[in-house]
């Protein structure tokens, strides 16, 4: 998504902060050439009354983050994913292209707005090609920024939560085959369909509580899955999805799972918790930080 390279990092790898409604979660993630990635760090702070602005300044301090290349996820609200065709034009006019052509697919005006593309992984014979428009709220894009530099925090990329979850998605061994990953979160939910590591489609899932608190969200939540796998079959033309994970694996989700498993015919099971593919963990990442972790793994290079 949307970076800038600074100079003078310390170390290799990626920090993650999450901004939400009660407070920020951070996961700090290592690379190293010959090994694998490594969780350093991972905690949740409430702000508990404390403004958003010092809570952050805290954790940037404890965590030596003025030097450390951090990345943050856009909420509910700030962007916008759209799938569309690709127009037929050269690589340096396709924002312009895509600007144009998603003006009247958003709430607000073209001229406030920050996109990024990326493809959809297949091309059906005899289609035009797919791609996924991020369009980001200036003034939201500006607020964080702000908000991150204010602190001393070095921000290096503003990423959105689906290709965290995208991430997310790679490091569990059903990728392989197919995988739908429901996260669900006090920001809202998402339903993504992957294979592998290919992000083919997102849903996004509004008012988690409501979603978990009865027989009648377990549903919308069930119709909102199969939609996602019916459309991932039909539309492009694959091998059905046969895995259906639900994150975080807690007390909350637990009704929920034992619900899909007697109304999909997809395997359904929960997260395992400390269970993170490749990963090695030197603190355990709490629930509330999953997507955060999702965005720490990120490792494309930015490209300005």
């Amino acid at each position: 998504m949307w970076g800038r390279l600074r100079r003078e990092r310390k170390g290799a790898g990626l920090s993650g902060i999450g901004v939400h409604a009660s407070g920020l979660s951070y996961v700090s993630v290592t690379r190293h050439p010959r090994g694998p990635a490594r969780v350093e760090a991972a905690e949740f702070r409430p702000f508990d009354g404390v403004e958003p602005a010092r809570v952050l300044a805290r954790l940037v301090l404890d965590h030596d983050l003025k030097r450390r290349p951090c990345t943050t996820l856009l909420r509910e609200g700030e962007y916008r994913l759209l799938q569309t065709e690709a127009p037929e034009v050269k690589s340096e006019e396709l924002r312009a292209a895509l600007r144009w052509r998603i003006k009247d697919l958003i709430d607000f005006h073209v001229n406030d707005a920050t996109i990024d593309v990326f493809d959809v992984p297949v091309r059906m014979p005899g289609r035009p090609a797919l791609v996924y428009v991020v369009v980001g709220r200036n003034e939201a894009i500006r607020e964080r920024v702000d908000l991150m530099h204010n602190a001393g925090a070095a921000l290096d990329i503003i990423d959105i939560p689906e290709l965290a979850q995208r991430n997310l998605a790679q490091l569990l061994a059903q990728d392989q085959e197919g995988v739908a990953l429901l996260t669900l979160t006090e920001d809202g939910g998402f339903i993504t369909i992957t294979r592998k590591g290919e992000l083919y489609l997102s849903r996004a899932i509004t008012d988690t509580p409501a979603a978990l608190a009865d027989a009648r969200g377990f549903e919308r939540l069930l119709l909102e899955l199969q939609r996602s796998l019916d459309y991932f079959e039909s539309s492009f033309r694959q091998s059905p999805i046969m895995h259906v994970v639900v994150a975080p694996a807690s007390t909350r989700t637990e009704p929920l799972v034992a619900f899909l498993q007697t109304h999909l015919v997809q395997r359904v099971v929960p997260w395992e918790a400390g269970h993170y593919g490749d990963v090695e963990l030197a603190v355990p990442v709490p629930e509330t930080c999953l997507l955060t972790l999702g965005a720490a793994l990120r490792h494309e290079k930015v490209v300005l």
